[in-house]
């Protein structure tokens, strides 16, 4: 059936996207690369623009994707304006998907909660950083009680697992290639200025695969050198540089 509607004689194909929809990030964590590097400050903020993020949406649409998809990469989305819109978007083209929104929370009230609940958010992950609890985040547990979930999961958690991000951080404390290669086998990612990502600790997005803007999302995944990487790495092979810098860690 996949292969059939996909056209992609792979075992796996992607059933996660995640899109780089702006770059900053209001959090200076020490075990994220925006901690060490200026890509994530406001005044270098950077945006995809808005009419690739419907070509992406619109080809996921002729696809009849059914997968998840997350406007995230090392930004805090919730700094995007334009949020709730994209997020509209993406489920009148994406009926059947699973939209989920990770975030730190600081700037989660319960009527912006409410807001993306109505625009199409499935799933809320809320992870706790440094520095204590979001604010609003009582609030929101607390209403959530009163008025029902409305069928909307929303997991709140302090941070349990973090990556080197290709050895940019070093807080890690042991590899695990099985997760390393479930997330990069699944999943799929679009920077900001429509380079696609093979995995979300790309920092720099190293790994040249293609642009969205002047291909199509599943031309790429179909190109024999990115279906050669995925081979390998179902193998436990790790060619990639990055993979070879990469490891899965646990936070103490």
């Amino acid at each position: 059936m996949t292969l059939l509607k996909y056209g992609v004689f792979d075992i796996f194909v992607f059933d996660n996207v995640y899109i780089d929809t702006i770059t900053a990030c209001n959090r200076r964590c020490y075990y994220c690369p925006n901690s060490k590097f200026d890509r994530g400050l406001m005044k270098n903020v950077k945006k995809m623009d808005t009419a690739l993020f419907y070509k992406i949406i619109d080809e996921l649409a002729v696809l009849k994707w059914k997968g998840e998809i997350s406007p995230n990469f090392y930004g805090e989305p919730l700094l995007d304006g334009r949020l709730t819109d994209l997020i509209k978007y993406a489920r009148n083209k994406l009926p059947d998907s699973v939209i989920v929104l990770f975030t730190n929370g600081d700037f989660l009230t319960v009527d912006l909660y409410n807001e993306l609940v109505r625009a199409g958010v499935n799933t809320f992950y809320i992870t706790q950083h440094p520095n204590g609890a979001p604010p609003f985040i009582k609030d929101i547990l607390e209403y959530r009680k009163e008025h029902g979930d409305n069928n909307v999961k929303l997991q709140y958690r302090k941070l349990d697992m973090i990556y080197n991000r290709e050895g940019v951080v070093s807080v890690v404390k042991k590899a695990n290639d099985k997760n390393c290669a479930e997330s990069c086998l699944r999943k799929i990612g679009i920077h900001w200025d429509g380079k696609v990502i093979f995995c979300c600790n790309d920092y720099f997005v190293t790994v040249n695969l293609g642009n969205i803007k002047s291909e199509r999302l599943i031309d790429i995944w179909k190109k024999p050198y990115y279906k050669q990487i995925r081979k390998d790495i179902r193998k436990g092979i790790f060619n990639l540089e990055i993979c070879k810098k990469c490891m899965l860690g646990m936070l103490q």
